[in-house]
């Protein structure tokens, strides 16, 4: 399984980008994957392959919405010894505290 760290940002709409980053999560929520959103980017767990064809759409629908130019950000960690989770990587760094 694959945990990826994802940030999409439409250019030149102003400072506001909550409708753009809303329509992005709706196209994400369609798919079942496991997903955190925070204050800086959209963390999605799940099959990589899924998971990179969700981006694309996720990224479209910023051209959808209106966006003419979008600068998506994708890190990936994809572990294939064993199972990860981003509650695993957590837990881990907690119990060292």
């Amino acid at each position: 399984m694959a945990i990826v760290e994802l940030s999409i940002v439409p250019i030149g709409v102003g400072a506001g980008v909550s409708s753009y980053v809303a329509g992005a999560i709706k196209v994400l929520q369609t798919t079942g994957l496991e997903f955190e959103l925070t204050a800086m980017g959209t963390i999605i767990s799940g099959d990589l392959d899924q998971i990179l064809c969700v981006v694309r759409k996720m990224h479209e629908s910023c051209f959808d919405g209106g966006a003419v130019r979008v600068l998506t950000q994708i890190r990936i960690d994809d572990r294939r010894d064993r199972e990860s989770s981003s509650e695993r990587k957590i837990s881990s760094v907690r119990e060292k505290l």
